[in-house]
């Protein structure tokens, strides 16, 4: 197996392409008490299979070809020493991506003897397993079984309308649905309520297998033992259901995200609850890679994320209207999200709070002491987060797909040098696009 490893920071993943569409990135060391092996499977957002893609996961870990229950699927991780699994969607930026993983004891800190030789060792058990139930689930008769389809297909309609339940989340998803003015990219990543009353077990298996013979796969391995899973990987090629097409799904042309309204878009929903979400979207011009982007985490800090956050002090502390206020950068449009919970009678007084707010910024009303609370708030964080083999990975994963820095390292040593006047330079690109309210019926709604 050879790597690019030459010269490479810590942190940065060493890389091996298996074949056309499919790369094995992996991070070696025994700082780690676990073994974390994630198959990540990269597709384009297409509205009509969105749903249907979603619900993969829950079907795949219901049961495997060698492992058909969820009881047979329990008692092969107890027998990994308490292994853990784990299969969902998620979008990153515009991409949709399907995961398969099991977190396992590191093999150093297991005894010799359960080692075996390479190909019956329990790290090979372990990379088989994750393989299984990306492409190898408990198929009957060409399709996902019926009863099991059933029960996952209500637990997904139950998880989608509980979202609604985190109301400052929902509100962020409807804002960024509304921003993107119909392009399916804006979709969540587990899909629509609507999409499930058209999907059905033998579609969803076909449209897996075909997506599965296409789409780009990214395996990521951290912990003691990833070189053992890349010497298996490179003596045996994957199999897949419907086998490996040479024509690979081109996701870089979804990577240019939609354009921005001219003017600002307003929106709103009226649901039940005891607090109306004020949902506000500012365009910044600054996404991964850009040079830029530092600044504009900084500045998101300095705006909200902290207690020392202007959206903290002011609105909530100082006039004591908000039961929450943050903020929320997303990187790949180029967005600062400012969300805030409050009464509904107050929506116009906070929106403007918080416009006021980036003037000040803008006009460099930023002190020393501001900027060093964030600079020490947002390294702290970066550096923390270093530490989680999950976090580590999702940031090579988002490299991967968006561009910009690799480790959380060389972006905290980015923002140390973040100064006043490259903050004030972000807010003078700032830009109000989007208001969405969650308003709260029987709070003043009308």
């Amino acid at each position: 197996m050879e790597a690019t490893t030459t010269g490479k920071p810590e942190g940065i993943f060493n890389t091996v392409e298996l074949e056309p569409g499919i790369v094995f990135r992996y991070l070696p060391g025994s700082k780690w008490k676990t073994l974390s092996i994630n198959v990540f499977c990269k597709l384009p957002v297409i509205e009509d299979r969105l749903t249907s893609l979603a619900l993969v996961p829950r079907l795949a870990a219901r049961g495997t070809a060698n492992l058909p229950t969820m009881q047979d699927i329990s008692r092969f991780l107890e027998d990994m020493y308490g292994a853990g699994m784990g299969a969902d969607a998620r979008k990153v930026g515009p991409v949709q991506v399907i995961r398969f993983g099991i977190d396992m004891p590191s093999p150093s800190h297991l005894d010799s003897d359960v080692l075996g030789a390479p190909e019956g060792s329990i790290v090979s058990q372990a990379l088989s397993f994750v393989w299984d139930v990306a492409a190898r689930p408990n198929i009957e008769n060409g399709a996902y079984p019926q009863n099991v389809f059933e029960v996952e297909r209500d637990e997904h309609r139950r998880a989608i309308i509980g979202i609604i339940n985190n109301r400052s989340h929902y509100a962020t998803v409807r804002l960024i649905q509304e921003i993107s003015q119909g392009d399916p990219r804006g979709l969540p990543a587990w899909g629509s309520l609507s999409g499930l009353e058209s999907v059905d077990p033998r579609d969803t298996w076909d449209t897996w297998k075909q997506t599965l013979s296409q789409c780009p796969i990214s395996i990521y391995v951290v912990g003691d033992g990833a070189e053992e899973v890349g010497e298996l990987l490179s003596r045996h090629r994957l199999s897949f259901p419907s086998g490996r097409s040479e024509q690979i799904l081109d996701i870089s042309t979804q990577l240019d995200p939609p354009v921005l309204p001219k003017d600002v878009l307003r929106a709103q929903d009226i649901l039940p609850g005891e607090q109306t979400v004020l949902c506000m979207a500012f365009g910044t011009g600054i996404r991964e890679g850009d040079p830029d982007l530092p600044a504009m985490l900084f500045c998101d800090g300095i705006l909200g994320g902290f207690p020392h956050s202007r959206l903290f002090t002011v609105i909530r502390e100082q006039q004591s209207l908000a039961y929450f206020a943050d903020t929320t950068p997303n990187t790949w449009r180029g967005l600062i999200m400012a969300l805030a919970g409050i009464s509904d009678a107050d929506r116009e007084k906070v929106e403007n709070l918080i416009t006021g707010q980036v003037e000040t910024i803008r006009k460099g009303d930023i002190s020393e002491r501001e900027m060093e609370s964030t600079r020490i708030g947002l390294v702290r964080r970066l550096r923390t987060e270093s530490d989680s083999q999950s976090t580590l990975i999702r940031r090579s994963l988002n490299q991967e797909i968006l561009g910009g820095m690799a480790t959380h390292e060389e972006l905290a040593d980015a923002i140390l040098k973040v100064t006043k006047e490259d903050v004030v330079k972000v807010a003078s690109q700032m830009e109000l696009k989007a208001v969405y309210a969650l308003r709260a019926k029987g709070d003043d709604a009308v």
